[in-house]
């Protein structure tokens, strides 16, 4: 793993040539080739190996017989000299290794060499055994049995032929010494031959035949190496360079294959798909190019339409305010009313006493004192619809709560419902626009008071301990809930549980939470009340508990 890991390059070079397509047909090209060619070799060498040998045996019985032949008249003359001369004449040529003649008893009666002469040979011996493996003796022995192969001292092979010598009628018919007809063999011709040269020859044969198929295999591979380089694996390469340019949206690169076969069909087909690829990219930056400019224009009528919206939601829950201080300052002006006609006609009186003057007095009292409320209501309300800028500033969360009851307290009075605050004293300060959170906090009051029966509660909760980054409010009523069918379209324009109202409410308030990164939810029961959640992020605790002010309870 040491020199893999050490030279990662050459290995993965070395990696992705193997798993070229190209090499792996190279490969098994050469491997079909050298199984072709070494069957084809192993046969020629084989055959030729087998023919030379049998012609090597033909060889050595035609040697054998001439050699018979030539002595033949000399043993049927018992000229034994001759026979002796002869013997030692022919042994005396390249490639003999002995010659030898042996008598029906296993007596060498005649040899090339003289001091074998005499000897009596071992039936087991490789030369006797042939005939005398069984007993007893074979009469006539076949062809392919009279040949044995033998080793020589100096590391050659030397191939053994015996060939028997027929007791034939002119020998046991011959006046010198006549043999009984009953005998089949008198004796047996024993020839060696060496098969040096032969073995040689065939050596050098098969090397020939090994390095011409080498030569010949290697001629072959490195043809048709070639033409799978450039037939297939240079087309492949450039295919597969093509496709890696078109991933990289290089739409105009083209396959140079100039061919007819099917790589060059496909290569044609790969430019024709690049082109219209092209095209189709082209046509399909033209049409994102047209939508951005028409959703960047439709996004801006949106924003306008939305700002028109919030626009007159604010205008509506302002008429919605207006209308709820209207009927409430109709109350204190019918009663400031009636105590400034009751004094006006006490002071109309020629002769006032005390007690009258006592019940002006009052009267005055009680015009003053209504007249500050109606005082007060008018100034919660012009402090609500005044105006804001949209700067997000440090803010007090419970600060603009108490801010936003003031507004809405009197109506709170009038339906004769409780409103509870329970603020959390922790950091609660929030980077906000003031008047916008105080426009959502309203808002979420007025439809609490409207949904709650008299005698309801409503809860305004914030909660800082819960999560460290975040403060959570809580506007919650007992009142009437919102239907299950409309519950999961509440945040959506013109969706309104209110016989007489546009519905754009709480899409506002939606919005506006969405603006200063917060999140609301609703959970609601029919009959049993509503609950409004709102999370925003707050500053860090550090920044926003300096100058925390004291809140009216």
């Amino acid at each position: 793993m040491k020199p893999i890991m050490r030279y990662p390059k050459i290995f993965n070079k070395v990696v992705g040539v193997t798993n070229s397509l190209g090499v792996k047909f190279f490969l098994l090209l050469i491997v079909l080739l050298l199984i072709s060619f070494g069957i084809v070799t192993y046969v020629n060498i084989y055959f030729f190996t087998t023919l030379f040998r049998e012609d090597i045996v033909s060889n050595a019985v035609q040697v054998s017989n001439i050699i018979k032949r030539a002595t033949y008249h000399s043993m049927l003359k018992n000229r034994r000299e001759d026979l002796t001369n002869t013997i030692r004449s022919i042994g005396k040529e390249k490639g003999f290794e002995g010659i030898r003649i042996y008598n029906k008893i296993g007596e060498i009666t005649f040899s090339d060499r003289p001091e074998e002469l005499g000897q009596i040979a071992d039936k087991k011996a490789e030369q006797c055994y042939v005939c005398h493996a069984e007993e007893p003796a074979k009469g006539i022995i076949p062809t392919k049995d009279r040949t044995r192969t033998l080793e020589s001292p100096k590391g050659y092979r030397i191939l053994g032929l015996i060939n028997p010598i027929e007791n034939d009628p002119e020998c046991y018919n011959a006046p010198c010494h006549a043999h009984s007809s009953k005998e089949k063999l008198l004796g047996i011709l024993d020839v060696k031959l060496s098969l040096e040269k032969g073995d040689k020859t065939i050596t050098k044969a098969r090397n020939k035949m090994i390095i011409y198929s080498v030569i010949l295999i290697l001629i072959t591979a490195l043809v048709k190496g070639g033409f799978i380089r450039k037939i297939i694996h240079n087309p492949i390469t450039k295919l597969n360079v093509a496709t890696k340019e078109v991933a990289n949206l290089n739409l105009d690169h083209k396959v140079a294959i100039n061919s007819r076969d099917e790589l060059g069909n496909l290569a044609n087909s790969f430019n024709t798909m690049t082109h219209q690829l092209k095209e189709a990219n082209e046509a399909i930056q033209n049409w994102s190019s047209q939508l951005e400019n028409r959703v960047k224009e439709k996004t801006e009528e949106l924003e306008k339409a939305q700002s028109q919206l919030i626009r007159a939601a604010k205008m509506a829950s302002k008429g919605e305010l207006s209308a709820m201080v209207a009927h409430e300052i109709n109350n204190p002006l019918s009663g400031i009313l009636s105590y400034a006609k009751v004094s006006s006609k006490y002071l109309s009186q020629e002769n006032i006493g005390p007690e009258t003057l006592e019940s002006v007095r009052q009267n005055l009292t009680f015009i003053s004192n209504e007249t500050k409320r109606c005082g007060n209501i008018v100034k919660n309300l012009l402090l609500f619809s005044r105006k804001t800028s949209g700067d997000f500033r440090e803010e007090h969360l419970n600060s603009i709560i108490d801010n936003s009851i003031k507004v809405i307290a009197h109506s709170v009075k009038m339906k004769e419902l409780t409103l509870v605050k329970e603020l959390d004293e922790e950091n609660d300060v929030i980077e906000c626009d003031a008047g916008g959170i105080q426009q959502v906090l309203v808002a979420l009051i007025v439809n609490s008071i409207e949904a709650t029966f008299p005698g309801g509660t409503i809860t305004i909760k914030t909660d800082c301990r819960t999560e460290k980054d975040r403060i959570r409010i809580m506007v919650t009523d007992n009142g009437k809930g919102i239907p299950d069918d409309v519950l999961p379209h509440i945040f959506e324009p013109f969706i309104s549980t209110k016989v007489k109202s546009t519905g754009l409410g709480l899409s506002v308030v939606y919005r506006i939470v969405e603006q200063h990164a917060g999140v609301i939810d609703v959970v609601s029961k029919v009959d049993q009340g509503t609950t409004f959640t709102i999370v925003f992020p707050r500053v860090s605790s550090k920044r926003g508990n300096q100058g925390k002010p004291t809140y009216e309870t």
